[in-house]
Parts: structure tokens; C-alpha cells; sequence
């Protein structure tokens, strides 16, 4: 990695309302990931690819036909315009794991389009010079789009009373912040990811008494419901990065977004 910082405007952002493209600088130029006017783009010395980050879990979703079909049509027509190209893949392709590292092969549930979707298109990039593949654990955010459980979590920090699932499980989760800065930060090929479990159901308090709420009053939890996510973290701890700069980023984000 070269310690000179890149003039920001060297960089490109394509999908401007995804998670990641919301905390990558201001500077850098950004455009929609639809309908791209290749011919009128000038060159850039790297290229974010910031669109289908999105993960969902409706099965019925054309996962194919975003994550590879289209991300593949898209980074061949920009790698004439660049020298670098970061793209998107997922931790979550390493989610049988206990302790992944970037070398092991992916193990994951192939029932779930999604993945596979995702697993198809990393393995395309893998053999492409110009791009690196940078793989978040989950992350979040207030542009994180309604339905998921970080929705409700903001809900609840408004006072209003949610219903979820079961909140006893632990996760490696981080914050969409981390991931845009340790990306921006990051040329080769890695997992962003913090390397430690979060006890969610004590992440959603601890966030919720930041509000002023005691989490008794606002989550639900129907305990009866079976959780079976995934207990897997990165093998390397990034020791810059703790449960309280999480707690930290997720209320500034929810009191700048409640506040508007």
C-alpha cells in the first residue's frame, strides 16, 4: 500500500446510495450504478463498485442477473478507464468457519442464491489483474434499507415499540463506516472485518440506553423462534477497532439520522 493519498478526485464511486458509497469521502466523484454513460467517463486511477452490496434473502430475487451478469458487464467496460477496481464480495462465503482467514476455501450454505450469486462473481474477479477483492463481514447503517433488523433497532431508538426475533446470538457485525474506511485504506485483495464476536442482543441495549430507552420496554423477543446464524469471525483481530467505537459510530449515525 503507497503511503501517498491519491488526489480524491482519481477516485470513482459507481452505486451512490449503497451503505459503503455513503462513507467513502465526499470527494471522490460519484455516479448511479444504472444505466452508466461509459463513453462520456474519464479515467480514474482506482474504481469503487459499491452496487448489489445489498444482501437480501428474498430467494425469489434475480441474484444471478445483478450480482454477476451485470457487475461482470460493468467491470469490463470499466477496466479500459482505470488501473484498480475494488469490488465487493462477502465474509459471509466463509460463514461455516469458526475462524476464516482470506486463504481457506469458502464454506457456506448454497441454498441461499445470494451467496452463491456472490461466489460466482469472486471467482470471475479472482482472475482479473486489475481488481481487488475486498470481503466486509456484516455491516450496517441508517441507509441500510427498511425490513432488515437494523431497521428496527433505529425504530426502537424513536421510541417506538419492535417486535423482533430472538436477540441471543452473537455475530461479528460492524458498522458500514469501517468497512468504507479500512476499504479505502486497503489496495490488495482482504477481509474487512474486525475479528470479534458482538453479543447482538447486548449491542441493540447498549445502543437503545444511548436514547434513553431500557431495552425491556422496546424489544420483543419471541424466544421460541429458532436462530441459527452463523457464530464465524475473522482469524485477525484489528486491534484499532473495539466494541466501543461500534456502540460509538452506531449512535452518531441513528442520532444524525433521527435528527433530520
Amino acid at each position: 500500500m503507497s503511503n501517498h493519498m491519491m488526489d480524491m478526485n482519481d477516485i470513482l464511486v459507481v452505486g451512490n446510495t449503497s451503505q459503503i458509497s455513503r462513507f467513502l469521502p465526499i470527494s471522490c466523484d460519484r455516479i448511479s450504478s444504472r444505466n452508466i454513460d461509459f463513453s462520456s467517463l474519464g479515467d480514474y486511477g482506482k474504481v469503487f463498485v459499491c452496487f448489489a452490496e445489498q444482501r437480501t434473502f428474498r430467494q425469489e430475487s434475480d441474484f444471478v442477473g445483478v450480482n454477476f451478469d451485470y457487475t461482470m458487464s460493468v467491470i469490463d467496460r470499466l477496466l479500459p478507464k482505470t488501473d484498480k477496481i475494488i469490488y465487493y464480495s462477502t465474509s459471509m462465503l466463509w460463514e461455516n468457519i469458526r475462524t476464516y482467514d482470506i486463504n481457506d476455501e469458502f464454506s457456506y450454505n448454497k441454498s441461499n442464491n445470494y451467496l452463491v450469486s456472490k461466489e460466482m462473481a469472486t471467482n470471475a474477479m479472482k482472475t482479473i489483474d486489475k481488481v481487488s477483492i475486498h470481503y466486509p463481514c456484516n455491516f450496517n447503517s441508517s441507509y441500510r434499507p427498511d425490513g432488515y433488523l437494523f431497521s428496527k433497532l433505529i425504530q426502537a431508538c424513536r421510541g417506538k415499540t419492535v417486535s423482533t426475533g430472538s436477540l441471543s446470538f452473537r455475530r461479528e457485525v460492524t458498522h458500514a463506516s469501517y468497512v468504507a474506511d479500512r476499504s479505502y485504506h486497503t489496495n490488495e485483495s482482504s477481509i474487512l472485518a474486525p475479528g470479534f464476536l458482538v453479543d447482538v442482543g447486548k449491542y441493540f441495549k447498549d445502543v437503545l440506553s444511548e436514547f434513553g430507552y431500557g431495552g425491556e420496554y422496546l424489544l420483543e423477543e419471541v424466544l421460541n423462534t429458532k436462530n441459527n446464524k452463523n457464530d464465524s469471525c475473522h482469524k485477525s483481530i484489528d486491534t484499532s477497532y473495539d466494541y466501543g467505537t461500534l456502540l460509538r459510530d452506531t449512535v452518531e449515525d441513528i442520532q444524525g439520522y433521527i435528527s433530520q
